[in-house]
């Protein structure tokens, strides 16, 4: 059962062989794209009838059309966040569950968003694309709090060469292609970029028209089907108009110096999608650069070229665009290299232009541009990308075997031909480094433009020139430069270069003031009215720097009095405004014509200014909604004086409403909403203090000893607990937690004290008691004790985390819990005896420490959850330390299970503390090696004393003695075990969601550690001379012949695991509601049929351990035997040696050798008993879960048959698809086979079996687990492998008993009904519970109602009684 073939290396090497294909067969091109066009949206799709589909919406978002620097990269960082119908956590989410891919990028002409997934979910990605599209919610929080930060993170990023390359784009496009693919830190886009105008830009790319959808892997037929639908809501036409104006290459030279590495970029007008110039790709490949062996420098034009210059690196590509191309040469390197390399590298061009290119070379290039074209068709996001862009620009997608066809028809001539035209044009060039060391563009000897060569010329003539001379040249050439525009080949007038940058420079000023918005052009007349004075509304002038009117005085710049007789004269209308970027229009006669057919009070809606908008306006400078907005005279600086004087009972009151904060930030809220409110803690931390003295809330420079005792106190308090808060936060921060579920980390940028000292603190908490006891006569001692409570409190938190970090002796290490177990009973007693100070905690802090939408308030826990969880936390601080106490692996499995199945769940810290003691530093509760627990564990469950396991192998030298070639083998598989092995713990410590979420992520390295254990298991056969035995599997028919077989016992602990995985998964799924109430018998059968075949592999290995037990005791009873006989034999020729020595007879044969002497002594004979214990309770266990799981699913079967259990209707789902997504995490999992759904649906319905025999047979299944769950509940702790633990095992079972008889109840209930045909009637109801209501977690048993003549009777009462 164990050893699979299938999975064998061998067999995976012979099937690939099997099925490669022959050097001489032709790989044929992939298919092309075949577009269409369905409801509007232009569609491309191509099938390879493969498992996986890619489906992308192309965009015209690029950078080339966005009218503000950034849009498009935020418009690529709001992909997949909150929709009108999702969270962004369930995008993830449910796109994790289906295994997909969710991606968003973009290029200069185009946004790409991309889904991977499995085939048979194309409706779901589909709709969700249409939904990111068209419903996205561009939130000011997620902007602020994500998008903002991942823009300025990439900013960070970006490479000299990439900012070498948008410069070759800026000078050869200028605007649009020429705009940079991503902004560079100096862009000041936060003038330009915030979610409003992602919106706007979203509005306007997103649409029918500018869009197109691309798919790899998905028929036309089943597109169709969901496209239709799905994409109703995208518009067809945007709500604005993109500028679409055709690029224009143009030439130039830029050069950026900046510190790092050096980029230079040679660049020629270049190949369009659309057009056929198969000479540039042929081109590009003959000049290459890269490559196509490792190690090789490589025979390309660009290879040799920067092999001649060491240091640099050196390529050549073709970027593409709709309407136009740059053929480019990147070079990067030190700046030394970089020169020589672009020397090189122009000069291997300009050979192409004048001496042609060679026949063996021609062809590599042919065959290089072949494979570029074919690879960027396969690759999924390449051709989805060129596709989609030929789309949305009018075009159609890349014909494969044309382009082919085209390349092979390319000639040495026109090769040349294309490099000559190359090299008389204009060329880009761009220089981003050391600009004293890297070259321009005429040194290189290329040419550029008509003035660029005339300043080229000039500078030239004016170096030469001596010094006193150049100076005034220079001075004159900046006065008398002229230049003269050329138009169909014709010369125009000679112009002054000076008078036309200052004609330039006006005539741009004034463009920008008629660009202003009205507000910013009132702005500039009040400001010269402030200058020049204005008239009052008597006429008057009023100047500037005066108050007093001038009667009679009118100023000559407004000489029309003002009549106040006279209605005020209009203003007069803006002027019409049109250039490239602004396009107005004068819509006052509309606007005043719409107006005038509205009666009073009427609303004007737009149809588009959804709700959703309408909250949106509302958010901004609304108190409710805006942190950041202030009432009128209001301020966010506190009120609160720190230094007043606090009564005892006051000082009482904070520090409790501190421990409920304390708490509520245990509990997963932030600092800033709990502890940081308060005004004490804010002085302590701000300004964060350099030394402890400062660490105080009233700095003033006076003497701590002169101060209010209280304030003291106060102050003690609080340095301990922000001092514990960090440590708390420490220690979570460094094991595995997940802030989005479980703990805020955040400290708002304040310090927590981390500097200060431990023992400072513990020596202030001490000198404050102190302090105290020395006010007991004029303090009530009631109240000096509560307050000493208090402290102590503080100082046993501080000693607990102290010793934490010991990990030994847990008895002393749990005295600090019990004693704040101790001192909270008192705290809570006394509680009454406090004032609280509501204006110590203020909300203004809050709003100082995080920026929230809306405003989010401090959260008030009462103090009597404040006791409860509390409580919960000390009880729970001194169970953990029981983990410490090590006896076994099993128990300490199952301690952490049990711990960690508590309800409620223990807090985030404890759970970390648990992380901590088992994993820090990688040794086990403080002292004990990962090996030492393997080899437990492996020893318990299937090698009990065995060689295998045996440290002396560990001292063998000789290479070929099998005891050598053991320890090396077995060495190897605990390398390979171990992390997996010790993720299992890790994994349970983890919140309950997130347990089932890893284990479904981790099951798949242990179908690889099972793979690899069964070679092992194999190698160590003949090192340890086993023999192949005959075993009879459960449940066998008597007389089967079976194979010998060999016990292999590395690859049956892994499969043993694997199979307990995959069942606390189900159960898990159970426990947290994953599955829905009709899909309960078919998961509860699949359960069963997981727990059976555990329970199979447990008795074959039980039949292996029992057969070397049976050895090793024959084995010491032939020893004992011989020893005997040896014993026998010299007495009696000790006995005869005194008489007369006889005839000597016939020589006797040798006596046989000595058996193999046993070593089965006391100890490992305890192994043997111990591993035969633990079988037997795992073997109990697996049964309670088949045979518990079986009766479910048999009741649940019935009760789907006679509509009892009714499915909701699921319009997009069917049964196949709902069981695919169920058993997802077991798909790649080899042993157990996942069975077909069809077998699947087979054995869940029964259809062979009539309900009452269902019924009948399950409560004959169901008595057989409730024997089990009462024999398992009488094993003591040892036997049960629950040390440390035994009591919540007890309980379990109890819970499962108590759910075994509801189950068997509810059967008699739902049997008796069919047998008096009362189910027509309504005569049973039946509600399945959630998992929370019922006794155990992991078995749902539905509540049975009976109704009757006499009322409602629930079913199981007569039972329980």
């Amino acid at each position: 059962m164990i050893c699979r073939s299938a999975l064998s290396k061998g067999s995976k090497l012979a099937l690939g062989r099997q099925g490669a294909r022959g050097f001489a067969a032709a790989a044929s091109p992939k298919a092309s794209y075949e577009p269409t066009t369905i409801a509007g949206v232009k569609v491309a799709s191509r099938d390879d009838n493969g498992p996986t589909t890619r489906i992308a919406i192309v965009a015209k978002a690029g950078t080339r059309y966005e009218p503000l620097p950034g849009l498009t990269v935020g418009l690529e960082e709001f992909a997949f966040k909150n929709t009108q119908k999702r969270s962004a956590l369930r995008i993830a989410r449910e796109t994790e569950l289906l295994g997909g891919q969710l991606t968003s990028y973009h290029t200069r002409e185009a946004l790409v968003l991309q889904a991977s997934f499995l085939r048979e979910h194309l409706p779901y990605f589909t709709e969700l694309l249409a939904e990111v599209i068209s419903q996205t919610r561009y939130t000011t929080h997620e902007f602020h709090e994500e998008i903002e930060h991942l823009i300025q993170l990439k900013q960070s990023k970006i490479s000299n060469s990439a900012v070498a390359l948008d410069a070759a784009h800026a000078v050869a496009f200028h605007k649009g292609l020429g705009a940079p693919l991503y902004p560079t830190p100096s862009t000041p886009i936060a003038s330009y970029l915030n979610e409003n105008s992602v919106a706007a830009f979203a509005d306007a790319a997103y649409s029918k028209a500018n869009i197109a959808v691309v798919a790899d892997g998905a028929s036309h037929h089943g597109l169709q089907k969901w496209i239709e639908p799905f994409f109703k809501s995208v518009p067809p036409e945007g709500r604005a108009n993109l500028d679409t104006t055709a690029s224009k290459y143009r030439g130039g030279e830029q050069r950026i110096a900046k510190t790092g590495s050096n980029a230079y970029v040679i660049a020629f007008p270049g190949a369009s999608l659309g057009a056929s110039q198969p000479e540039t790709a042929v081109l590009t490949g003959l000049l290459g650069g890269e490559s196509n062996i490792k190690w090789s420098p490589g025979f390309s034009l660009l290879s040799k070229a920067a092999a001649s210059a060491p240091g640099a690196s050196a390529k050549a590509s073709n970027y593409a665009y709709s309407d136009a191309g740059l053929l480019a040469i990147e070079i990067s390197g030190h700046a030394a290299a970089v020169k020589k390399a672009a020397e090189e590298s122009v000069k291997a061009l300009k050979a192409v232009a004048e001496g042609g290119v060679e026949k063996e070379a021609l062809v590599k290039a042919i065959a290089k541009a072949k494979f570029t074209l074919l690879s960027g068709s396969e690759v999924a996001g390449v051709g989805l990308v060129h596709a989609g862009a030929n789309l949305i620009h009018g075009g159609s997608p890349l014909k494969v075997a044309e382009t082919l066809k085209a390349l092979e028809s390319v000639t040495a001539d026109k090769l040349k031909a294309a490099a000559k035209t190359l090299l008389e044009g204009k060329a880009s060039v761009a220089a981003v480094g050391d600009l004293h060391v890297l070259p321009f563009a005429e040194d290189l000897g290329l040419k550029l433009l008509y003035n660029r060569y005339l300043a080229v010329a000039a500078r030239v003539v004016r170096r030469s020139l001596k010094e006193e001379k150049r100076l005034i040249a220079e001075r004159r050439g900046q006065q008398e430069l002229k230049f003269s525009k050329w138009s169909n080949g014709k010369q125009g007038d000679a112009k002054n270069l000076a008078d036309a940058n200052a004609a330039a420079a006006v005539e741009s000023a004034q463009a920008e003031f008629v660009g202003l918005s009205l507000t910013s052009q009132q702005q500039y007349q009040h400001q010269q009215q402030q200058y020049l004075g204005y008239h009052n509304q008597q006429g008057q002038y009023v100047g500037q720097h005066q108050n007093q009117p001038y009667p009679g005085y009118q100023h000559d710049l407004q000489p029309s009095p003002f009549d106040p007789s006279q209605p005020a004269p209009p203003p007069p209308p803006p002027q019409m405004v049109a250039n490239e970027g602004i396009v107005a229009f004068d819509i006052t006669s509309k606007f005043r014509t719409a107006a005038s057919a509205l009666e009073p009070g009427e609303l004007v809606k737009d149809g588009y200014f959804t709700l959703f908008e309408a909250v949106g306006a509302l958010e901004i400078m609304d108190p409710k909604m805006d942190s950041g907005c202030l009432a009128p005279e209001e301020s966010l600086d506190e009120d609160y004086n720190v230094a007043r004087p606090l009564l005892p009972v006051e000082v009482m009151g904070i520090i409790d409403q501190l421990l409920s904060l304390e708490m509520a930030w245990y509990l997963g809220y932030p600092l800033s909403q709990t502890i940081l409110t308060n005004v004490y803690v804010e002085g302590i931390l701000r300004p964060s203090p350099e030394t402890p003295e400062e660490a105080d809330f009233i700095r003033d420079g006076s003497d701590a000893w002169t101060r209010d005792p209280m304030h003291r106190i106060l102050r003690a308090y609080c340095l301990a607990l922000l001092k514990s808060c960090w440590y708390v936060n420490d220690r979570i921060k460094y094991e595995h937690y997940y802030e989005e579920e479980d703990f805020v980390t955040n400290t708002c940028n304040r310090s927590m004290l981390d500097n200060i000292d431990r023992y400072y603190i513990r020596d202030e908490v001490g000198r404050a008691r102190s302090l105290l006891h020395g006010l007991r006569h004029e303090i009530p001692p009631e109240v000096v004790q509560a307050l000493d409570f208090r402290l102590e409190l503080r100082f046993a938190f501080l000693r607990a985390i102290e010793l934490s970090e010991l990990r030994s002796n847990p008895d002393s290490l749990n005295l600090p819990w019990i004693q704040m177990k101790a001192v909270w009973e008192a705290i809570y007693k006394s509680h009454s005896l406090g004032t609280p100070v509501p204006e110590a905690f203020s909300t203004k802090i809050q709003r100082r420490l995080a920026s929230t939408m809306p405003p989010r308030p401090i959260v008030q826990l009462s103090f009597e959850e404040t006791h409860q969880h509390f409580q919960r936390l000390f009880k729970d601080g001194i169970k953990v330390l029981d983990v410490l106490k090590y006896s076994d692996s099993q128990s300490l499995l199952n301690f952490v299970m049990s711990f960690q199945a508590q309800k409620p769940q223990p807090q985030v810290y404890i759970r970390t503390l648990l992380q901590s003691f088992l994993f820090k530093d990688m040794i086990i509760l403080g002292h004990l090696s990962i090996r030492h627990v393997l080899d437990d564990d492996l020893s318990l469950v299937v090698l009990p004393h065995s060689r295998l396991l045996d440290p002396m192998n560990d001292l063998v030298e000789n290479p070929h003695h099998p005891n050598y070639a053991i320890a090396h083998q077995m060495e190897l598989f605990r390398q390979r075990a171990a992390q997996s092995y010790l993720d299992i713990l890790r994994a349970f410590c983890q919140n309950r969601c997130r347990i089932r979420r890893t284990l479904c992520h981790s099951i798949q390295d242990w179908e690889t550690v099972q793979v690899d254990a069964e070679e092992i298991d194999h190698l160590l056969q003949f090192q340890i001379e086993e023999q192949p035995l005959r075993y009879t599997p459960l449940g066998s028919l008597p007389g089967t012949q079976v194979d010998p077989t060999f016990s292999l016992p590395l690859s049956s602990w892994a499969y043993l695991y694997k199979l307990r995985m995959m069942e606390w998964i189900v159960q898990l799924g159970f426990e947290l509601e994953v599955y829905a109430p009709d899909e309960l018998a078919g998961m509860y059968w699949y359960l069963s049929n997981l727990a059976g075949q555990r329970a199979h592999l447990i008795h074959r290995i039980g039949f292996f351990t029992r057969h070397r037990h049976n050895k090793e005791l024959e084995r010491l009873a032939e020893a004992q035997a011989y020893q005997r006989n040896h014993a026998s034999s010299s007495s009696v020729a000790s006995a005869s040696g005194s008489a007369v020595a006889p005839p000597l007879p016939a020589p006797a044969p040798p006596p046989p050798p000595p058996p193999r002497p046993s070593v089965l002594g006391v100890a490992e004979e305890a192994q043997f008993i111990r591993s035969f214990k633990y079988l037997e309770h795992i073997g109990l266990d697996a049964h309670v879960n088949k045979e518990f799981a079986e009766a479910l699913s048999r009741f649940y079967t019935v009760l789907l048959r006679k509509k009892l259990i009714k499915p909701p209707p699921r319009p997009y789902s069917s049964d196949e698809l709902r069981y695919d997504i169920r058993m997802k995490p077991f798909m790649a999992i080899g042993l157990p086979t996942l069975p077909t759904y069809p077998d699947f649906a087979a054995s869940v319905e029964r259809k062979r079996y009539p309900d009452l025999l269902l019924l009948d047979t399950a409560e004959t299944i169901l008595s057989g687990a409730k024997d089990a769950i009462k024999k398992m509940a009488r094993m003591n702790e040892k036997d049960s492998y629950t040390v440390h633990c035994h009591e919540p095992f007890v309980a379990s079972l109890n819970n499962a008993l108590k759910s075994a008889n509801e189950l068997g109840a509810a059967i008699a209930a739902v049997k008796k009904a069919i047998e008096e045909d009362t189910l027509e009637d309504g005569g049973i109801k039946v509600e399945v519970r959630k998992a929370e209501e019922g006794v155990h977690d992991w078995w749902v048993i539905p509540k049975v109602t009976v109704r009757g003549k006499e009322g409602d009777k629930k079913g199981g009462e007569k039972d329980k009684k």
